[in-house]
């Protein structure tokens, strides 16, 4: 599966090109300024809209985190640690050694 932050990101480089370069924050007074027309306007919108994408992208690999730390405790806390301890220091004590010869 392809990363969608990388495809936004290399779709819009592709698309903005040589006419990349300083552009204002997307909504902010200096954006609002400028003309329609102005490269800068869309530059500043395309670069919110990857921004946007990232963030999403990071919410769900914490979301993935997070279900994996939650089924790893479950795990952990299904099982009685101690008796699987003793489980095993009983059969490494009960282990007889072959002697060949």
């Amino acid at each position: 599966m392809r990363d969608p932050y990388v495809e936004t990101r290399c779709y819009v480089q592709r698309l903005v090109g040589a006419n990349g370069g300083p552009a204002p924050t997307a909504g902010s007074p200096e954006w609002v300024a400028l003309s329609d027309e102005h490269p800068g306007k869309l530059i500043a919108v395309l670069t919110a809209g990857t921004l946007h994408v990232l963030t999403e992208q990071m919410h769900a690999l914490a979301g993935r985190r997070d279900a994996a730390k939650d089924a790893a405790l479950a795990v952990a806390e299904a099982a009685d640690w101690s008796r699987v301890a003793k489980r095993v220091r009983d059969r490494d004590q009960a282990y007889i050694k072959r002697v060949i010869g």
